[in-house]
């Protein structure tokens, strides 16, 4: 069901890793991202209980209304010293890159499919067979949490989770936001216990996505 948004999320989770390996003569320039100006927390960490709130209102006799999407524009702010990735879209990289092979990624994925209606076990499941069929490898992903969240009146999911591909161990938080016949994704991806994860939380924290006008 999810099968198209795990390849393109896949895609760009690799996009960053395969960069950086065996890259190390890399003397490309990058251009530097200027951090937005959103200086409060639209990203709630509570589970975002929507069935009990729509039995409460048909209780009470109320109809909910109905949600209407529109474009929108995903902001947020990015940790200082991470600059758009020549070449490669949607991609941030620190300025000690490569030495530091810490990345931000950002992509649209287009499907009218609610990704945060899923289970964290099928994630899990479809994630691990989409290295296994795009690469060949076995990779073994760990959730260590698996929270819904609301941003902007939008339902999305926080995930963290860690796992082991070509021989290096990273963690990686993500963030999906629900958009209609869309779903806005950001990845905080480090190596296993680098420095980077409590800014990382900051930005997600930072994430806002209001409609275009």
């Amino acid at each position: 069901m999810y099968k198209r948004w795990m390849l393109t999320l896949s895609a760009l989770l690799l996009a960053a890793q395969m960069t950086g390996c065996g890259s190390k003569d890399n003397n490309g320039t990058t251009e530097i991202v200027e951090e937005s100006a959103v200086d409060h927390t639209t990203a709630d960490s509570d589970d975002f209980q929507q069935g009990d709130e729509t039995a409460e209102q048909e209780d009470n006799g109320e109809e909910e209304e109905p949600v209407v999407f529109e474009d929108a524009e995903l902001t947020c702010e990015l940790p200082r010293g991470f600059r758009a990735y020549q070449d490669e879209e949607g991609l941030y990289v620190h300025k000690n890159y490569p030495t530091d092979l810490s990345t931000i990624s950002y992509v649209i994925s287009e499907s009218d499919e609610d990704i945060t209606q899923m289970k964290q076990e099928e994630f899990t499941d479809l994630l691990e067979a989409d290295y296994y069929d795009a690469y060949g490898d076995n990779v073994e992903i760990q959730i260590e949490e698996y929270d819904h969240i609301e941003v902007d009146g939008r339902n999305g999911l926080r995930i963290k989770f860690e796992y082991e591909f070509k021989g290096v161990e990273y963690e990686q938080l993500m963030c999906a936001i629900y958009n209609g016949d869309e779903t806005h994704i950001l990845n905080y991806t480090q190596e296993k216990d680098g420095k980077w994860m409590e800014e990382f939380e900051k930005s997600a924290d930072s994430i806002s996505l209001r409609s275009e006008e």
